[in-house]
């Protein structure tokens, strides 16, 4: 079983650290993310933001960083049309810091095609604050967490859930961690690398044909975590796919992908 990145608090110790702004802000975070569930666990959505939370509190993050990581997915989340609102919001309520913290590992408009929101993002990650960086380390390592943990129990019907084919995932994973290795202390980096490298363990599993899996394995690099590169149909679907969030839930990447099957054949 998978360790889960929560922390636990006793009456005493809540009455010392959860401070009215922490509070306040969890409010916000459980006001927004209450109606929606997780796609790989099938969890209430706020269990996400408060292991976030966990984990920063864990590591001794400020009390604006730790109000961030349950912020963090609030931009993201809300309709298109509040988000201006939300904005002010957390700036008026928890000040301009908090606020650049959160704009720090919030994905840019979801309009954009899937593949150029998550290079942009891995783009920022490489001038955003240390702060920030700690929050999206913190979202990573439960990501992870929950993704290998359910990819376990489920197996390949776990990709289904999500928008994304599982090897845009990997790609995704792979260089957010890479990045973060960077650019962060190790005391951040162990249970983030340590639930990688289960993932990585599960996706090159022996028993499961390439075909299946769509990954090639390459060699690994020096800490041993496995690196994965995209076999030539799902290169091609990456090169020339690009549809946003939506077009993919609609099941446009699937016909793609099929498309591109039919004319290899």
């Amino acid at each position: 079983m998978i360790s889960r990145p929560f922390i636990f608090f006793t009456n005493s110790t809540m009455n010392t650290f959860l401070t009215p702004r922490l509070l306040e802000a969890i409010s916000l975070a459980v006001f927004v993310h209450s109606p929606m569930i997780r796609k790989g666990d099938g969890l209430p959505y706020i269990t996400h933001p408060m292991a976030v939370f966990g984990l920063l509190t864990h590591w001794g993050a400020d009390e604006d960083t730790c109000i961030a990581g349950l912020l963090h997915d609030v931009l993201e989340d809300v309709p298109e049309n509040e988000k201006g609102k939300y904005h002010t919001e957390i700036g008026q309520k928890f000040g301009a810091n908090v606020l650049e913290i959160v704009e720090g590992v919030t994905e840019q408009d979801k309009s954009l095609p899937w593949k150029e929101r998550k290079k942009l993002y891995l783009e920022h990650l490489k001038v955003a604050s240390k702060e920030s960086l700690m929050v999206s380390c913190a979202d990573c390592t439960h990501n992870l967490s929950t993704l290998a943990d359910a990819y376990e129990k489920q197996g390949e019907e776990i990709w289904k859930r999500f928008n994304a084919i599982k090897q845009w995932k990997v790609w995704h994973i792979d260089n957010q961690v890479t990045l973060l290795k960077e650019r962060l202390p190790e005391k951040y980096l162990d249970e983030l690398l340590t639930h990688q490298r289960a993932l990585n363990q599960l996706l090159s599993n022996p028993l499961l044909p390439e075909y299946q899996s769509g990954l090639s394995e390459v060699p690994s690099d020096k800490d041993g975590t496995v690196r994965f590169s995209m076999d030539p149909l799902y290169q091609e679907l990456w090169d020339h796919c690009m549809l946003t969030e939506q077009e993919m839930e609609d099941g446009m990447l699937a016909d793609t992908k099929e498309a591109l099957q039919r004319k290899q054949q």
